[in-house]
């Protein structure tokens, strides 16, 4: 009797929950992700070139699920389903409120250093690493089954600076002398950069004595020396010095210097006026550029992902210019080191004030009597 009372309750409730079928939870396990990717645009290799190049997402890519934290490896077939416009679909069995992109390309940890990824301009449209931030999902149905869908916008890991162009010395306006027969940048350098993105310090070699420090010493892959064959090319910014660089960190201290600086080493030739005051035929002088602007002063604050920054020399001719006497300004970039030292002081003399003596006496003819 007791067997048979459990049987009837068993079916009243299994009677009750056909009744209420539509207030039944959607089937979980078979929820499904539709992930699309777009391909990031970026400019420029070594080789300058015009016009966009895309940097596509080909390999390598991870993704992952929030809120779990479970990441998911693409194969090649679902990366190229999820580039087409329908997008890949993933089963994922999980609800799903956000989905992110930890890698695509190559992996970028905290250990790996800036200089592995220079020099990469033949594979720099397919190789160059890629993330996407967390995006939300849209939500629909498809019968019992949830579907979300998601579409991923990924970013390169770095910024990216290009170096090219001509330095021209200015003449005089008054006398038309022009200290400068020629300006020639011999090499560029990047320094003050974080060679790994958390860094807590940013690598920064000190100039002293026409040369840099021994200590810490230059990483050769952050430095390009124009060579004789390639300094027309480069003056004519067919061919660049492009450099990868990890963008700002979002910690870094408030008044520390956030730019990568950009150092040329000039082999200059002065001019017979030039040397008849003094200056050698030849100088190997230094040019340190610390802070960068797009069209005004402060609308530049760092270099960011994905952007390529493009120096055209050019901008520097205005800047060097010639005293009516043939010589150079004093005030010109260019110094005997790279990274010179000290701050610009003004030394300022106040000599006492001695009173002049004037003799008058009341203006006769002037009507000066009353």
């Amino acid at each position: 009797m007791k067997y048979m009372k459990m049987v009837a309750i068993a079916m009243m409730a299994l009677a009750l929950f056909s009744c209420n079928k539509k207030d039944e939870p959607k089937n979980v396990e078979a929820a499904a992700l539709t992930i699309r990717l777009n391909d990031s645009q970026l400019r420029a290799v070594e080789s300058a070139i015009a016009g966009d190049t895309e940097t596509t997402v080909t390999k390598n890519v991870t993704i992952k699920l929030i809120p779990s934290g479970r990441e998911i490896n693409l194969t090649d077939t679902q990366i190229e389903a999820a580039k087409k416009p329908a997008g890949a679909r993933i089963t994922v069995g999980e609800a799903v409120e956000k989905v992110s992109i930890v890698k695509a390309n190559a992996e970028i940890t905290d250990e790996t250093e800036i200089t592995a990824w220079q020099g990469k301009a033949a594979k720099f449209t397919t190789d160059i690493p890629l993330t996407a931030p967390e995006t939300a999902v849209t939500e629909s149905t498809e019968g019992d089954n949830i579907v979300y869908t998601v579409e991923l916008t990924p970013v390169p890991a770095f910024a990216r600076v290009e170096v090219a162009g001509k330095i021209v010395g200015q003449e005089n306006a008054t006398s038309h002398k022009n200290a400068f027969d020629d300006i020639s940048v011999e090499a560029v350098y990047i320094n003050n950069y974080l060679l790994k993105r958390n860094d807590q310090k940013r690598y920064f070699t000190e100039g002293e004595k026409g040369d840099f420090k021994a200590d810490p010493a230059l990483k050769t892959q952050m430095f390009d020396k124009i060579e004789a064959g390639d300094k027309t090319a480069f003056e004519k910014k067919e061919k660049v010095a492009g450099y990868q660089l990890f963008p700002i960190k979002k910690n870094e201290a408030a008044g520390t210097e956030l730019y990568d600086h950009i150092i040329l080493k000039l082999n200059i030739k002065y001019s017979a006026d030039a040397q008849k005051a003094g200056l050698p035929a030849t100088a190997t002088r230094f040019v340190t550029m610390t802070k960068f602007m797009v069209s005004t002063t402060g609308d530049l604050k760092s270099f960011e992902a994905g952007k390529i920054y493009k120096l055209d020399l050019a901008q520097l001719s205005k800047d060097f210019n010639t005293n009516e006497d043939g010589t150079p300004d004093p005030n010109n970039p260019d110094k005997e080191d790279p990274e010179q030292k000290g701050d610009k002081i003004l030394v300022v003399k106040v000599k006492p004030c001695k009173w002049t003596a004037v003799n008058i006496k009341p203006d006769v003819d002037g009507n000066g009597y009353k």
